[in-house]
């Protein structure tokens, strides 16, 4: 590939105690925790409106399990779901969201992605902002990553690892999208939920319909959830296979196969589902929903075996996370592990080191992309548990900041007494 050298001055906008990229589940709570602890906070968000998945994704129910008392608990109420499991509406959450950052004092850029950083040694000191301005500079003591796909940390040259180890395939794309028009109860919400369609096994319908092409190549269930208003479902269905979600043209390529998709899974249910014959398509995410991208290398990795066992750490961020090895098959269709093997996990905790890319100083990382292994991903990777990384992420950052250290000198039962005092549980 021919190289160029690039060079251009560009304006100091501001300076902030932290700066964090990615308004997604974990950015959202990374800065509202890091404003209330009185640092002057900016948060970059590449699209036009707050929430990543909640939001944009369409991502309308809040999976994994972790205790009372974190920010989870706000986003629930602002949500109108009280935290529970429950469908919310995207178009009331873009604002809902919004309102709670301002009024925690976050300064928001939207349409801003952090295109490159500015390093001192190993430290990162400021970050260089795309905007709809223009190019610019935005200095800072502490950054978050909390951009899902460690853009930020890769920028800053943190070694990163992508997919599985044997292959490096990652978890299969999706794209959800809402029906309406639908004159039944029926729903199916995993696997484990076959309800029967006519006498026959729904599984068995989507399995038969998989097999002569009736159903996209892959789609091997077609998921059916509740909407927010009568006669509405959430489909999550799409599945495409072989893509990388940090790779421009599969970027490209998975939204033009995944929108592809949903009219064929359409056609399916208006063909199988008795009350589904006048089903329409009534919106779409705006983005593919890509399950794994990067995940950086830390001072700790969290491997499965921490999760199947667990384990509790001194260093705790996030306490009894709980959630199954959801491990999309990179391959094909369906899971890549048995059902009991994806149950096979007990609450576990979630260390600081995670958190602390290695060989960079003055940067955090929160939500999907922390160091953890391809197994592990796939149950801390919901978006509930994401958001206690981000929690979590903003304490230290803000701490960091206000206290000038790095975040790996940081004292880390600092950031654990800030975190218990607000009503996190740390330690049984």
């Amino acid at each position: 590939m021919d190289s160029y050298l690039y060079k251009r001055e560009i304006p100091h906008w501001q300076d902030f105690d932290v700066i964090v990229a990615g308004a997604g589940p974990a950015g959202l709570c990374a800065a509202v925790a890091s404003a209330r602890q009185g640092a002057r906070t900016a948060l970059l968000e590449r699209f036009g409106a707050v929430g990543g998945n909640l939001t944009l994704g369409h991502v309308t129910t809040c999976m994994g399990i972790v205790p009372n008392g974190t920010l989870k608990d706000e986003i629930g109420n602002l949500l109108g779901t009280g935290g529970e499991c429950l469908p919310h509406s995207v178009e009331d959450a873009k604002l809902s969201l919004a309102r709670w950052l301002d009024q925690a004092g976050v300064v928001l850029y939207l349409q801003t992605q952090a295109v490159d950083v500015r390093m001192e040694g190993n430290r990162l000191s400021g970050i260089v902002a795309s905007t709809p301005e223009g190019l610019g500079m935005l200095s800072c003591r502490v950054a978050v990553d909390a951009t899902g796909d460690g853009a930020l940390c890769a920028l800053a040259g943190v070694p990163c690892t992508v997919g599985r180890t044997a292959d490096g395939l990652t978890q299969p794309a999706s794209i959800l999208f809402t029906i309406g028009g639908v004159e039944s109860d029926f729903t199916c919400t995993h696997e484990s939920d076959d309800t029967p369609i006519g006498g026959q096994s729904y599984l068995a319908l989507c399995e038969e319909a998989s097999r002569n092409g009736e159903l996209p190549p892959d789609v091997t269930i077609v998921r059916l959830y509740g909407g927010g208003k009568p006669g509405e479902r959430m489909v999550n269905a799409t599945q495409l296979c072989r893509v990388n979600g940090v790779r421009t043209a599969d970027i490209a390529a998975a939204d033009l196969g995944l929108r592809g998709q949903m009219g064929q899974v359409l056609s399916f249910l208006r063909r199988r589902i008795p009350g589904f014959e006048n089903a329409f398509i009534l919106d779409s995410a705006d983005v593919p929903g890509f399950r794994e991208t990067r995940r950086i290398e830390g001072d700790y990795t969290l491997t499965e075996d921490d999760i199947s066992a667990g384990r509790t750490f001194p260093d705790v961020m996030v306490h009894r996370a709980n959630f199954c090895f959801d491990t999309h098959n990179p391959a094909g269709g369906g899971q890549a592990e048995s059902l009991e093997e994806a149950r096979s996990t007990r609450p576990y905790d979630i260390p600081y080191r995670c958190f602390l890319p290695r060989g960079v100083e003055n940067l955090l990382a929160a939500g999907r992309c922390i160091s953890g292994t391809h197994k592990a991903h796939s149950s801390y990777r919901v978006m509930n548990i994401c958001m206690a990384m981000g929690e979590a992420a903003g304490v230290a950052a803000a701490l960091s900041a206000t206290q000038g250290t790095s975040p790996r000198r940081l004292d880390v039962r600092k950031v654990q007494q800030v975190l218990m005092d607000g009503g996190v549980p740390l330690f049984d």
